[in-house]
């Protein structure tokens, strides 16, 4: 990693000013929908930190999901010399000060979350899942083959895996399966891919093929495994989709994108569709996120992944080292407008119809 990034533009060791992102602030709800004459339902969307969200459908509150957040936040240089020599291990402190500033993702919400679906095990979306299982004891947590081999040590989480290979969709012929959480919430997993984090180079790739008996030790230890996206559908009381949420947690190439379109054809048609795209390493594969949003022609856009992650998460925040933010908003423009949101930890996207 050290070589990679000695190699790589300087630009992959600074981090910008997010004022191009016009970021939500923590605590504050940002209302998406016009309503005609009223509204009958909604769906709130609580930034976590990095790639986490909780997703709370207000029909039924008590099936909720959680995309897998990050609050241990190791700085560069402890990535480059600390965690080779003394590991990396989450800090539990620091998530419980993090969950306490977020009202939203109180401990009454997390013990109603019914699944976790973590997009690949890499640790920025994993490394954190054990410390947070005492407070999610009714969540299972769906996720490839190597994200379940990466969590067996975790005793509580043995028969709450829920591993989404084989029911996962691929193209328009093999559009895959979906979950039913509850009687209001559906998932289906849709093959993704990792865009390289610098140049060509991915960090953590291959597989965790067998069951880990103690959880890595190191960063590099946090297999990517097969990559997922997933969709999540908040169902109306007749069971039609009222609401579409298009979530993934790393940028894909155009082919990856148009195969998920390609699959979400095959479903049931939404009322609204939210696309969740990340911001990190966008400007890595061509045409990323321009044919997802093509396709899907959503209502909204939320930007996950856009926080610097090598930077406390205590602290203000940054834009994730590598990118620019004013090129990430004018590829949105063409699709979207301004219909988009860049929510800090702990701010609530509010979406009614």
């Amino acid at each position: 990693m050290l070589a990679a990034l000695l190699l790589a533009s300087c630009r992959f060791l600074q981090t910008g000013d997010p004022a191009d992102l016009h970021p939500t602030a923590p605590g504050a709800i940002q209302v998406v929908g016009n309503c005609t004459p009223t509204c009958t339902d909604s769906v709130d969307v609580v930034a976590m930190g990095v790639a986490g969200f909780l997703v709370v459908p207000w029909r039924d509150t008590t099936q909720l999901v959680l995309t897998a957040p990050l609050f241990s936040n190791p700085s560069v240089p402890w990535m480059m010399f600390g965690d080779l020599f003394f590991g990396t291990q989450p800090d539990t402190a620091t998530i419980t000060r993090r969950l306490q500033a977020m009202p939203a993702a109180n401990a009454d919400r997390l013990s109603r979350v019914a699944a976790v679906v973590v997009g690949h095990g890499h640790y920025d979306h994993l490394m954190d899942i054990p410390p947070l299982v005492s407070r999610l004891p009714n969540a299972r947590v769906y996720g490839s083959e190597t994200v379940a081999n990466l969590l067996a040590p975790v005793s509580a989480l043995r028969t709450r895996r829920v591993i989404v290979d084989s029911t996962a969709g691929r193209d328009a012929n093999r559009p895959g399966t979906s979950y039913a959480v509850g009687s209001a919430v559906r998932l289906r997993a849709i093959q993704w891919a990792h865009a390289p984090n610098i140049g060509t180079i991915t960090i953590s790739p291959g597989h965790q093929r067998t069951p880990r008996r103690t959880l890595p030790r190191t960063v590099h230890g946090w297999k990517m495994g097969a990559v997922y996206g997933y969709v999540i559908d908040i169902l109306a009381a007749d069971s039609s989709v009222a609401f579409r949420l298009v979530f993934h947690d790393a940028a894909a190439n155009a082919d990856v994108q148009r195969r998920t379109g390609e699959v979400i054809a095959t479903m049931p048609p939404a009322h609204q569709t939210i696309a969740m795209i990340t911001a990190a390493n966008f400007d890595q594969p061509a045409k990323y996120p321009d044919i997802l949003l093509a396709h899907l022609a959503p209502v909204h856009v939320i930007l996950g992944h856009w926080d610097d992650f090598f930077r406390s998460s205590d602290a203000a925040e940054r834009v994730v080292r590598g990118i620019r933010a004013s090129e990430l908003v004018a590829r949105l423009a063409p699709f979207v407008g301004n219909r988009w949101t860049a929510p800090r930890a702990g701010a609530i996207t509010r979406f009614r119809w």
